[in-house]
């Protein structure tokens, strides 16, 4: 189930240079480059003469040749050379696909050209920020993306996941509260009077117990911010305290395996290479211990015949409101595509 009408990222700013990337989103192959005058193409991967990997080719000024016969290609996926004929048929040409960079990454809209609007892009403005750092990754994980996106919206898994960064007990003692805004969801949980978790305590050297914000932006289909405060408990005095966001966004490959893309973007000690490097180094295992998880839980979905329904609990508000979003916005596209 993907949404076609959408932005997903392809990739870093800084990966996609002048030599040709593969890249599969929904299911579609595309191959990426940047113009000598620096501008990011994208085009179906597969060669319209016998569907060779085009990204197996060659790039020449600013054209693709595929390795396989030779057939040349421009920026527009027009054929403008074919080896041993002049001729050149209508229909030797491929997809291209509209292409934005922004927030530190590259964005490709996979549905109609006509409807691409760069203010669907979700507001990820603080990777760049004046003010705020950052550092982040991308990770490969064998499972659907609406597993990721669960695990994002449902942070009560931290308190048995993430015991040696993030989770403590208060966590899933502390309830949430939820609300859905047109095709957002809001997420909250407010834990007052609690230890920090290590993490916290290891980059701020918060001393004593705190007051923990988790504001969790949902925006379709699968990008999602926490906004992660905490202040020294009774206080919101942020110059002895902790903020930063947790900027997720997840492409999906195909049904069963994804590209997730993430930064922890604060507002503090912004010049400490060390605590960037710790963070980064926490938050990447604390995600690693999500993939474990998620990928486990996948092999167990693909391999349960009895068609049972989940049960759903009371934290599952949030991923069962965007997984509503996700599937009527797909419905919505299905019903367009066949009028």
């Amino acid at each position: 189930m993907f949404l076609k009408n959408s932005w997903y990222v392809a990739g870093w700013s800084n990966e996609i240079q002048r030599s040709l990337t593969q890249r599969w989103i929904i299911g579609e192959p595309l191959v990426l480059y940047r113009t000598q005058a620096g501008k990011v193409v994208a085009l179906t991967d597969r060669c319209p003469h016998r569907r060779a990997a085009l990204s197996k080719g060659n790039l020449i000024g600013d054209t693709v040749q595929c390795g396989y016969h030779g057939v040349t290609l421009d920026c527009s996926g027009a054929c403008v050379a074919i080896p041993g004929q002049q001729q050149i048929p209508p229909s030797m040409k491929v997809r291209t696909y509209p292409v934005v960079e922004k927030w530190q990454w590259i964005w490709v809209w996979m549905g109609d050209p006509e409807a691409a609007d760069e203010s669907l892009i979700p507001d990820f403005r603080y990777n760049s920020e004046p003010g705020w750092v950052s550092t982040g990754g991308c990770i490969d994980v064998k499972a659907n993306y609406q597993l990721l996106t669960d695990n994002l919206l449902d942070l009560t898994h931290e308190t048995y996941v993430h015991t040696r960064t993030i989770g403590t007990n208060e966590i899933v003692e502390t309830p949430m509260t939820q609300r859905v805004e047109g095709n957002e969801v809001h997420v909250q949980r407010i834990i007052k009077n609690a230890p920090p978790p290590p993490l916290f305590s290891r980059v701020r050297k918060l001393e004593g117990n705190i007051d923990r914000w988790q504001v969790i932006r949902f925006q379709p289909p699968a990008s999602v911010t926490i906004d992660a405060r905490a202040y020294p408990a009774g206080t919101d005095d942020l110059e002895r305290g902790l903020r930063w966001f947790s900027v997720n966004t997840i492409t999906p490959v195909d049904a069963r395996t994804s590209k997730y893309y993430w930064t922890i973007t604060r507002c503090f000690a912004q010049d400490d290479a060390e605590v960037t490097k710790t963070i980064h180094d926490s938050i990447y295992t604390t995600f690693m211990e999500d993939v474990e998880v998620l990928e486990a839980q996948q092999i167990m979905i693909d391999t349960d015949d009895s068609m049972k329904a989940e049960v759903g609990v009371r934290a599952d508000g949030g991923s069962v409101a965007a997984r509503r979003i996700v599937e009527k916005l797909v419905k919505q596209q299905s019903t367009a595509l066949a009028s």
